[in-house]
C-alpha cells in the first residue's frame, strides 16, 4: 500500500478506530496512526463502563457490530433521578417511548477490542502504531492532498484528515485550533461494586457533595461513577477510601447491601469545546473536538452521531461542505442539555433548587414533554432509522 491515502485518521482510541473501521467498509482507503501500541484484551479486569444510548445502539447496530457487542452488552430500560429530596424524583422508562431499552451498558476496552479486531480483517486500512504526525502541509503539487510528516521520517498524502487524539491533541496544536475549558471543580471516581438494585435500571442522585451515578452492568455488578465537589472530597473520602456508609447513605432507596467497591480510575472534571471543527479537509472528532461532563453519557454517544453523520457527508459528495451545520446543531444542542443538567438539577443555589423542581413537576405532568426530552436524551429525535431497533 503506497502513502497515498483518501483518509488518514489519527488516534486509534474507539471513535478513531470506528471512523477508520466504517470508512474502509465504505471502500475509502485509510490509515489509522495511533501514538501507542494498540492495547491487549483483557489487560485490566476491572470493568469501564460507557453508557451506549438508543441512537448509539441503531448506529452500531446498523453497521454490522452488534451481533459480537450483544454478547457483553448490559441493557438499561430505566433511569431513576432524584435531585436534592425527596419531592425532586424521576424515573424514565423504555416503555415511555414504546421501547424495550433506553440503552445499554459495555466494557469500554471490550468495545475497543471489537472495533479493533474488525479493522485487522480489512485489507484497505494500513494501521501505524508508536507513531505520530508532528507536522501538516498542503502539497504543491495538488491543493487537495496534504503531507503528513510523521515521528519516524515516513510521509502521508491523503486527501482527508481525521483528528481523534483526545482533548490533549498534537495537531490541535499544529493547526492553533484553541478550546473553550471549563473547570467544575469536581474530581470523577469510578468504581465497580456489588450491591442489590432494580434490575436493568441506572441511577442519578445529585446532592450538596456532588453527582452520584450508579450503573448495572453484567454479571449482576455495579458501577459507581461519583462527581465529587472539591470542597467535599473529604467528606466522601477517607485517606483515599470511600466513606461506604456515607455511600450507602446516598443510594439509599435504589441500592442495598453495597460493598466489595474497587478502583477503577479518576479524572478532574473539565469541558472542552473547540473553537474550529473543520480546517479545510481536516476534521476534529471525540474528545479533539469536544469533551463533556459524564453527567448524562452523552460525550461518547455524541462522538459516535458525529462520526456517522460524516460517513454519510463524505458519501454524499466527498467533502466536509455539508458537515458543519448539522455536527453543529448537535453539538449546541447536547451542551445546553448537559449545561440544564450542571447548572440546574445539580446545582445547591436556592434559584437553581427552585427550576429543578419546576422542571421535574413539568416532566412529571406532561407525557408529551417526556417523551420528546427521552428523545433528545436518546439521540432519536426525528432519526429515520427507528424500525431497525428493538421496539415493542
Amino acid at each position: 500500500m503506497s502513502n497515498n491515502y483518501d483518509f488518514v485518521v489519527s488516534g486509534a482510541g474507539l471513535i478513531g478506530a470506528i471512523t477508520a473501521l466504517q470508512l474502509s467498509q465504505k471502500g475509502y482507503s485509510c490509515c489509522l496512526i495511533e501514538k501507542n501500541s494498540l492495547p491487549e484484551k483483557g489487560s485490566c479486569d476491572n470493568f469501564s463502563p460507557l453508557s451506549l444510548n438508543y441512537r448509539s445502539y441503531l448506529i452500531l447496530k446498523n453497521y454490522g457490530l452488534w451481533d459480537e457487542i450483544s454478547t457483553y452488552a448490559h441493557p438499561i430500560e430505566e433511569i431513576s433521578l432524584k435531585s436534592f429530596n425527596s419531592l425532586n424524583r424521576l424515573s424514565f422508562n423504555s416503555k415511555d417511548i414504546g421501547l424495550n431499552v433506553l440503552g445499554f451498558v459495555v466494557d469500554r476496552r471490550s468495545l475497543l477490542s471489537t472495533f479493533h479486531k474488525a479493522l485487522a480483517k480489512r485489507s484497505n486500512v494500513k494501521i501505524i502504531q508508536n507513531n505520530s504526525i508532528t507536522n501538516i502541509e498542503v502539497s504543491i503539487e495538488n491543493e487537495k492532498l496534504f503531507t503528513l510528516y510523521l515521528e519516524s521520517n515516513e510521509t502521508l498524502e491523503p486527501r482527508f484528515l481525521i483528528v481523534s487524539e483526545g482533548v490533549d491533541s498534537k495537531i490541535k496544536n499544529i493547526l492553533k485550533i484553541d478550546s473553550k475549558i471549563i473547570d467544575y471543580s469536581q474530581t470523577s471516581y469510578v468504581f465497580n461494586a456489588k450491591a442489590s438494585f432494580k434490575k436493568n435500571t441506572a441511577i442519578q442522585i445529585f446532592n450538596k457533595y456532588g453527582i452520584f451515578a450508579g450503573i448495572p452492568s453484567v454479571k449482576n455488578n455495579f458501577n459507581l461513577i461519583l462527581s465529587i465537589n472539591s470542597n467535599y472530597k473529604d467528606k466522601i473520602f477517607e485517606n483515599e477510601s470511600p466513606n461506604i456508609n456515607l455511600l450507602k447513605s446516598i443510594f439509599r432507596g435504589y441500592v442495598d447491601n453495597l460493598h466489595d467497591l474497587s478502583f477503577v480510575s479518576k479524572y478532574e472534571l473539565v469541558t472542552s469545546r473547540a473553537n474550529e471543527i473543520i480546517k479545510d479537509n481536516i476534521l476534529l472528532l471525540g474528545n479533539s473536538s469536544q469533551l463533556l461532563h459524564p453527567i448524562g453519557a452523552q460525550g461518547f454517544n455524541l462522538a459516535l452521531r458525529n462520526v456517522d453523520d460524516m460517513i454519510n457527508c463524505i458519501l454524499t459528495d466527498f467533502s466536509f461542505k455539508s458537515l458543519y451545520s448539522s455536527i453543529k446543531s448537535d453539538r449546541d444542542s447536547t451542551f445546553s442539555n448537559v449545561d440544564f443538567a450542571t447548572n440546574i438539577l445539580a446545582s445547591n443555589k436556592i434559584p437553581s433548587r427552585i427550576l429543578s423542581l419546576v422542571a421535574f413537576n413539568l416532566l412529571k405532568s406532561s407525557s408529551f414533554i417526556k417523551s420528546k426530552f427521552m428523545e433528545s436524551i436518546l439521540g432519536i429525535k426525528n432519526y429515520p432509522y427507528l424500525s431497525i431497533g428493538i421496539k415493542e
